[in-house]
């Protein structure tokens, strides 16, 4: 019985750590210029250096990480209620563009604003990913001013 119960709380603490909130980050620091890249998809072509003058609330997100998916889903319809004022460009890195486009429909997603990308691409490289899923909210001047932002912080940052 004490064996089993050892075995238990071990399986218990071992599962908390795998669990465990591990905030996503890239590679970058508040003030810092993110490099250029091009995304498109069926009816879309985004090039970050185009979007410059205005605010871009860049998300990489995957199906597999709840919190990236829920933010895409968040950020997805807060932009939407805007008047302009804010670009959003969401990067998916799902293995399966199926699986992705399907989570698209299921989630209620602008499909225009929302591109598949192959997980080891050199986007992900170029903003030195680590975990695969991290959102940047950028100035006009193409400056990361707030990483893994919450709606507040947006509307804060744009003044709205």
């Amino acid at each position: 019985m004490r064996k089993f119960l050892l075995t238990a709380i071990g399986a218990a603490l071992l599962l908390i750590v795998l669990s465990a909130d591990y905030p996503a980050s890239s590679g970058f620091s508040i003030g810092d210029t993110v490099p250029g890249f091009s995304v498109s998809n069926d009816s879309n072509e985004v090039e970050m250096q185009q979007l410059r003058g205005e605010y871009v609330l860049l998300s990489f997100w995957t199906s597999t990480n709840p919190q990236s998916r829920i933010a895409n889903k968040t950020y997805n319809d807060f932009v939407a209620g805007q008047e302009g004022g804010i670009e959003y460009v969401a990067v998916n890195f799902d293995p399966s563009s199926n699986v992705f486009n399907e989570i698209v429909k299921i989630d209620g997603l602008d499909a225009c604003k929302q591109f598949h990308v192959e997980r080891n691409s050199a986007l992900m490289e170029s903003y030195s990913l680590r975990g695969g899923c991290v959102s940047l909210l950028i100035d006009p001047q193409g400056e990361v001013v707030a990483q893994n932002p919450t709606l507040d912080e947006v509307k804060n940052v744009m003044g709205v």
